[in-house]
C-alpha cells in the first residue's frame, strides 16, 4: 500500500529546502534515516549491498525492469538521479550528523572524521524516500537528471 504525506508533511518538507537553519529530519534522526533506507530497500530495491563487488543478479533484476542491459542499468547511480541531492546546505546536514562528539578528543577531529565518511560514501540525500543515500547505489525508482547540487 502507497502512502501519501499530508498537506504538512509537504509543506516541512519544502520549508526544509528553503531555510538555511532546517535540515530533513532524516539528516538528524538516525533511527528515522535507518528506518526510511530499509524501506528503501524492502520496497524499491535500494542497492547492491557493497557497489564494489559484482553483484550480478542485483544488476540482472534491474536491467530486466528497466529493459536494458545489466550494463546500462550499472550506469544509473543514485549519483546520478534527479532524486540526489548534494546542495551545501545537505552535504552540511548530513557531515554534521555523522558520529558522535564523545567519541573524539577535539571539534577538528570530529571535523575531519565527518568529512573522510561523506567522502568515501559520496553521500547525498534521497528526496524520494528521504534518507542518507550512497552515490554508487541505485534503486528501482532512478530518475534521468542528476544529482541536485
Amino acid at each position: 500500500m502507497a502512502v501519501r504525506g499530508n498537506k504538512s508533511v509537504g509543506e516541512n518538507l519544502v520549508k526544509s529546502y528553503e531555510d538555511p537553519k532546517t535540515c530533513p529530519l532524516a539528516t538528524t534522526d538516525a533511527k528515522l534515516n535507518i528506518k526510511n533506507r530499509n524501506l528503501a530497500i524492502k520496497n524499491h530495491g535500494y542497492g547492491p549491498m557493497d557497489p564494489g563487488e559484482p553483484n550480478e543478479e542485483f544488476w540482472q533484476g534491474i536491467a530486466e525492469l528497466w529493459d536494458i542491459t545489466p550494463e546500462e542499468a550499472k550506469t544509473s547511480r543514485c549519483g546520478n538521479c534527479a532524486a540526489f541531492v548534494q546542495t551545501p546546505k545537505m552535504l552540511g546536514c548530513i557531515q554534521g550528523n555523522i558520529g558522535y562528539e564523545e567519541d573524539y578528543k577535539s571539534d577538528e577531529a570530529l571535523r575531519k572524521n565527518q568529512e573522510k565518511v561523506l567522502e568515501a560514501a559520496d553521500l547525498g540525500y534521497c528526496q524520494s524516500f528521504g534518507f542518507k543515500c550512497a552515490a554508487e547505489r541505485t534503486c528501482r525508482a532512478w530518475l534521468f537528471g542528476g544529482p541536485i547540487k
